[in-house]
């Protein structure tokens, strides 16, 4: 027969692919700025066109997906916020995530049209994703601010000692966030941001800002070869650094030890948990577009990491999720006497 009826449904794979298509359309809404006009009273599809100028029957359904997404409410008043778009999506909100979107939007698009290529073994170039430059400085610190910093921050203030640190060293520290919230919970800590030397002079003048740069120093340094100064340390804190040396952990951790004073804490945040149920689409893309891109992986298993720490030498190791069945883990150990 020419037609046939179909064994399966294959509406949800085309709602998967028109995904990709929504995202964009969320990023769109944030660039228009249209949670900024949402977050108050309810406007209308026309208003709201006429402030843009836009065309009302396309800007309509746009607004119809912002309700789909969970974004905006709508009711016989108009279109307003839910309190997720207000809290991120409002670009004077004190957790704004657009250029955090826009970041990982960026970074998507070096990959998501060479897919096949790649797969088969092409190359991706990493030149396009410099993280000296404003705009990936203010999306990873945007990405912080809206997700984990808090928690990391708070589990490393419950550390046992903390108000006798001195010292700490911040591998990677980019924006400089993790280091300045350690020290707004010490007053008597100083901190050194390691980080590439093309990072290092905005990672300064982020803690310049913010009123923090008597207290932190930063130093350029590639530590894939290069070492901390030795035993000088009260804490050292890595936040989604470590996979960049996950083909060596035990070299890497090794130096880290070397940094910290006895007694010293080690502190690292990261994704864990890939095979643990929960975000299983968003684990498995993370991790494909990871290895895409060239690297390993984008995920340390506590078990791996908690056994590299106890060989060694370091003890009283503690670890607890960033959020309940999510992707973020903090582990803390201590090195030895």
């Amino acid at each position: 027969m020419l037609v046939t009826k179909p064994q399966n449904n294959f509406e949800p794979v085309h709602a998967m692919l028109m995904q990709s298509f929504s995202a964009k359309v969320v990023m769109s809404a944030v660039d228009l700025k249209l949670f900024d006009r949402l977050d108050g009273l309810p406007r209308s599809a026309s208003e709201l066109a006429d402030e843009i100028g836009g065309m009302v029957e396309r800007l309509e359904p746009l607004l119809n997906l912002m309700v789909a997404a969970d974004l905006v409410v709508k009711s016989e008043e108009g279109y307003q916020n839910t309190s997720r778009a207000s809290e991120f999506l409002v670009s004077s909100a004190p957790r704004y995530q657009g250029s955090c979107m826009r970041l990982t939007m960026r970074f998507n698009a070096m990959v998501e049209d060479r897919i096949t290529e790649l797969v088969c073994g092409g190359e991706v170039s990493h030149t396009k994703t410099d993280w000296g430059i404003d705009e990936s400085i203010e999306g990873s610190a945007q990405d912080a601010m809206g997700g984990a910093l808090s928690h990391v921050l708070e589990f490393t203030a419950a550390l046992p000692g903390f108000s006798k640190f001195r010292l700490m060293g911040d591998i990677g520290g980019n924006h400089g966030l993790y280091t300045m919230g350690v020290l707004e919970r010490n007053k008597d800590m100083s901190g050194v941001i390691f980080d590439l030397p093309s990072v290092v002079e905005k990672s300064q003048a982020q803690c310049d800002k913010y009123g923090f740069g008597d207290r932190v120093t930063t130093q350029g340094v590639d530590f894939r070869k290069d070492h901390l100064p030795a035993g000088e340390f009260d804490l050292i804190l890595t936040s989604h650094v470590l996979y960049i040396f996950k083909q060596d952990l035990v070299g890497t951790l090794r130096r880290i030890a070397e940094g910290l004073k006895p007694g010293g804490w080690f502190v690292s945040h990261h994704y864990s948990g890939y095979g643990k149920p929960g975000y299983e689409m968003s684990k498995t893309s993370l991790e494909l577009l990871t290895r895409l891109c060239g690297y390993s992986s984008h995920f340390i298993e506590q078990e791996e990491l908690v056994g590299i720490l106890e060989s060694l030498g370091f003890d009283n190791i503690r670890c607890q999720p960033v959020f309940e069945n999510g992707l973020g883990l903090m582990v803390a150990a201590q090195k030895g006497a």
